[in-house]
């Protein structure tokens, strides 16, 4: 026997006889490598569970499962009615926005049939890769109506020791929700607490380490599309269970009217979207997995060849209050060439001077222009057709769509349509004030970007941010930029409104660590040019798509460490995520042979400053971080 065979056949027989509760689990799917496994049980009274576990030991405990739609019950009274064998399947795919640029993973697939007593059916399909697992719901019955699903009875009981990191998920309101928001460290069970808005639930993705297994667990979706809608978490969980709950009734775009009630609808057959467990031995693990895109559709798009991950420079920030003018517009797009970035966004505003002008500037140097649009304009085939074509027209590449603030299936329905017809006439997309990506990445590669994150902008609303913003930083690589690129808009020095206290080279580190298709760098040409021309380059040279990314360090909230490869160089950035210097001692001995050594660290105004100095070649490599600071270390040959 193979050892990779050896290594399931154990597994699966210590899953076998690991207690009652896993005993009553009939229908386990077990991942390539053994370590990850899922496992469903129908109770006598046909009402289904699972369980899910980490290198044998519980990671989600018994937890339920079933639905409700407006004619039929999937609760109790299921029977099965087969159950199909394990099969494997190679997920490969290329990712332009994403840790992993190349992807190709074994992931294990298995369905279980059932029947209620009125013999409707309803399919369980199963997930189990090295990552993690996952599973979703099909109804395969043929029918022309439309269903209502009033509720799903999924839940995910976490182990009663287990931490984590949560954000509130907020009632409906002008800018909310829009998963912008701090995430908090919990006990399993607790409750979200009234920060920047109500909450009314827990947001996905979130993060746990359940204590008894030492694992780390990730909760979120994948593969939701215009048939469902985007889910969060009951804001109430009972001994650790947390529930699925479906957008509020007053959740809504502003502009647009909502057509239909919060619950998903949907003509039969009707497949959902995957529940997804990502588990790691580390923090690490979670921030570098790939089951989300694992689990999604492939590419709607058969020629990925026009789209372009990079760089963008951008007004906004830095001019909020204007003035709003084309000769703005025009020094940021000059700014960006002597960069050698690919791109210049131009925010709200750009229809004072005109899109004409600014983006024939911006071709003209070489750059792709991105231009910012309202939400409410894209619902409707007409205002889809309008707004891009009014884009296109003008020589725009890219659209910033901003404030959904929703996650009803109206939204998730006109965000897809966005994602298609934009690739139609290859425009590049950009979500913001928008739910998280949900796997969205790999199926639409032309979506390099969203928000969802809490981001530099907060320096000018929320008084928050000045102390929570490094411990931020360094939760976000492992929650929501964990689940899909994030535009964060790294880079934030020049004083504003709430004064920073991350020293200014955690600010260039941390824009190293964070992902994202689109990356828009916030501070101004001033800013950047009085850096040392070594910390210059760092950001003429760092790309948006890496060919290569470890976790070196991953201690959510307190201190990470990322190593990131564009060719034959390495960018090592590290951030502090406390108010107390933090000890890094690294292992190096995978980097020797660079002939170009040097560290980006705190200079001697180290809100404003950084100092660049050499680094001897050695196998360790020790520093210590300062409070909130931040350290980069670039080899090259």
């Amino acid at each position: 026997m193979r050892p990779g065979a050896c290594a399931r056949a154990i597994f699966l027989a210590a899953l076998l006889t690991a207690g009652a509760a896993w005993a009553e689990a009939r229908w386990p799917l077990v991942s390539p490598d053994g370590h990850c496994a899922v496992a469903v049980a129908l109770e006598a009274d046909g009402t289904m569970s699972y369980e899910a576990r980490h290198e044998g030991k519980i990671v989600i405990q018994k937890s339920p499962l079933g639905l409700r739609r407006d004619d039929q019950d999937f609760e109790s009274g299921l029977a099965l009615e087969r159950a199909g064998r394990p099969e494997s399947r190679h997920e490969t795919y290329e990712l332009l926005a994403g840790t992993t640029p190349r992807v190709d993973h074994v992931v294990n697939y298995r369905s279980l049939f059932f029947r209620n007593t009125n013999g409707a059916g309803l399919v369980l399909d199963l997930a189990a890769s090295d990552q993690g697992v996952g599973f979703r719901y099909r109804f395969t019955d043929a029918d022309s109506v439309v269903h209502v699903l009033n509720a799903e009875l999924t839940g995910f009981a976490v182990p009663p020791r287990a931490r984590g990191w949560m954000q509130p998920y907020h009632a409906a309101g002008d800018y909310t929700p829009a998963y912008e928001d701090f995430y908090f460290q919990v006990s399993a069970g607790d409750s979200p607490p009234w920060s920047r808005a109500k909450p009314v639930g827990w947001s996905f993705p979130a993060l746990f380490q359940v204590a008894e297994g030492g694992a780390w667990v990730l909760l979120t979706e994948s593969g939701t599309d215009g048939s469902f809608c985007a889910c969060h978490l009951d804001p109430h969980p009972t001994n650790g269970l947390y529930r699925i709950a479906f957008p509020l009734a007053d959740e809504g775009t502003k502009g647009h009217a909502n057509q239909f009630g919060p619950q998903p609808r949907c003509a039969l057959p009707w497949t959902m979207p995957w529940r997804v467990i990502v588990m790691g031995k580390s923090a690490g693990d979670i921030a570098m997995a790939t089951l989300v895109t694992d689990l999604a559709p492939p590419s709607g798009i058969t020629d990925t060849s026009w789209i372009r991950p990079g760089r963008a420079s951008w007004a906004w920030w830095s001019y909020p209050d204007g003035p709003v003018n084309e000769k703005l517009f025009n020094d940021f797009s000059d700014f960006a060439v002597r960069m050698g970035w690919e791109y210049t966004l131009f925010d709200a505003g750009w229809w004072k001077p005109g899109l004409s002008g600014i983006a024939t500037h911006a071709r003209a140097e070489g750059l792709e222009p991105l231009a910012w649009s309202a939400a409410k304009d894209f619902y409707t085939p007409g205002g889809r057709k309008r707004k891009l074509e009014e884009m296109e027209s003008a020589g725009v590449r890219g659209v910033k769509v901003d404030f959904w603030c929703s996650d009803r299936q109206e939204a998730i329905a006109a965000m897809h349509a966005l994602f298609e017809e934009a690739a139609a006439r290859h425009i590049v997309v950009n979500l913001h004030g928008c739910t998280i990506p949900r796997g969205w990445q790999r199926t639409w590669p032309n979506y390099l970007t969203g928000e969802a994150v809490l981001g530099n902008e907060s320096y000018f609303y929320e008084p928050q941010y000045t102390e929570k913003a490094a411990e931020l930083n360094c939760v976000l690589p492992f929650t929501r930029n964990a689940v899909g690129p994030m535009d964060n808009t790294p880079v934030a020095c020049s004083p504003k409104k709430y004064r920073r206290t991350t020293t200014a080279a955690h600010e260039l580190a941390a824009a190293l660590i964070a992902t994202s298709g689109l990356i828009h760098y916030a501070d101004k040409p001033e800013f950047f040019e009085s850096l040392p021309a070594e910390a210059l380059k760092v950001f003429r040279d760092a790309p948006a798509r890496w060919d290569e990314t470890r976790c070196l360090v991953g201690e959510p909230g307190r201190v990470v460490v990322f190593a990131r490869r564009c060719g034959n160089s390495w960018f090592i950035a590290g951030i502090n995520g406390t108010g107390k210097a933090v000890p890094v001692d690294l292992d190096l001995s995978g980097f020797h042979g660079f002939d170009h050594r040097l560290l980006i660290g705190e200079g001697g105004d180290a809100s404003m400053q950084v100092a660049v100095q050499p680094v001897a070649d050695g196998e360790r490599w020790r520093h210590r971080l300062p409070p909130r600071g931040g350290f980069i270390l670039r080899f090259e040959r």
